[in-house]
């Protein structure tokens, strides 16, 4: 038994018309027909859901692009070499009020101003390369090689990228003089009253960089220049000796504190520094009383360690031809001669007497 459609009235099976209604059964679609449609309804459903998996698919695969190239992008414009390279440029430039505001220090008593940072620029100025190696330093191992200055994160942009700030090492120089009553000077600033004849005073923290020390307020004067930039330097005795008659002085571990560290009277100080008194010095200078030429030319022998320090030696120069200097190294305890370098100041190169062949050869030093 079947049911027609129109009067659904239940007919024969084998009914061509209907026997209440009259109605044409060969009208009715056949069953098979039915699940055809049904078949390919699913078929298109397949396909929808194919296409819009595809579709996120290509969109997920442009937003990791465009994320990659962004970052990409940012660490070029303003990632941390491009960071470190506007740090140092505010250095060669002079921009003391820019370059303190990329820099915290490492003891809260020192504020760091545009006034502060001015010996780091008075000292870059006659040591280019220190600039050069610093930026290096930095952009490589994120600390220079003197361990003086270091990369911290001071905060993010959008949350992800860093922003970078220079964390300084402050120094704490020992001043000593016999001098009562006498002002201490770091270049233009007063530390203090020294308060009698066998004074000594551990001053700080100071920035690095170039100091003049002197005494101000007395009729007895001393003064003396100092280095102070690299981590050895920290605790660098500076000797304000009115009116010595001796040229040099027993040593003193550099790191003893100012409860350790002896009086001038009696002859156990060390002696780092440049002086401006009557004294009776041979024709050698120090390190400070050379040119920039000829500073550059130890620069780049300290740089590539062929010496420990420029506070070793004393020296002498002399120009060997236009815009060459010529510097004679002599070990600072004994005298004895070290070796001899030029340094040709247009084509930025360091060479050293080879006594074997009589010829100055270059030296190997990092670009």
């Amino acid at each position: 038994m079947k049911t027609c459609p129109n009067c659904h009235q239940k007919i024969a099976a084998n009914s061509m018309f209907c026997e209440h209604c009259g109605f044409d059964l060969s009208q009715t679609p056949a069953k098979p027909a039915r699940r055809q449609r049904h078949h390919t309804s699913s078929k298109s459903g397949k396909r929808s859901k194919w296409l819009s998996r595809g579709v996120w698919c290509v969109l997920a695969v442009a937003a990791i692009a465009v994320i990659v190239l962004g970052v990409s992008f940012y660490n070029k414009q303003a990632g941390k070499e491009k960071q470190v390279a506007t740090i140092t440029d505010y250095i060669t430039d002079n921009q003391s009020d820019d370059l303190a505001d990329h820099l915290i220090s490492d003891n809260p008593n020192l504020k760091i101003t545009g006034d502060t940072v001015q010996p780091l620029l008075t000292y870059a100025r006659t040591h280019p390369n220190y600039v050069k190696e610093m930026k290096a330093d930095l952009q490589k191992n994120g600390e220079t090689r003197d361990h003086t200055f270091s990369l911290v994160t001071a905060g993010h942009n959008l949350l992800v990228f860093p922003i970078y700030k220079l964390r300084v090492t402050t120094m704490h120089p020992v001043l000593t003089t016999n001098v009562a009553n006498a002002t201490l000077m770091a270049n233009s600033h007063a530390l203090a009253t020294s308060k009698n004849d066998h004074y000594t005073f551990k001053a700080g923290p100071l920035f690095p960089g170039h100091y003049t020390f002197k005494l101000s307020g007395s009729r007895s004067h001393a003064k003396a220049t100092a280095n102070l930039i690299a981590s050895n330097d920290v605790a660098k005795h500076v000797d304000l000796i009115a009116q010595s008659s001796r040229r040099a002085h027993d040593t003193t571990n550099a790191n003893d504190d100012e409860a350790s560290v002896s009086d001038a009277t009696n002859g156990t100080v060390t002696d780092n520094t440049t002086h401006d008194d009557d004294d009776d010095y041979d024709d050698n200078d120090d390190y400070d009383d050379l040119s920039v030429n000829a500073q550059t030319a130890v620069d780049e022998l300290y740089y590539n360690d062929y010496i420990d320090s420029e506070d070793d030696y004393t020296y002498t120069e002399s120009e060997a031809h236009p815009d060459v200097t010529e510097v004679k190294l002599y070990d600072a305890d004994t005298g004895d001669h070290y070796s001899t370098y030029r340094y040709d100041d247009i084509h930025d190169i360091l060479s050293e007497y080879n006594s074997s062949t009589g010829k100055f050869e270059t030296v190997d030093t990092d670009d």
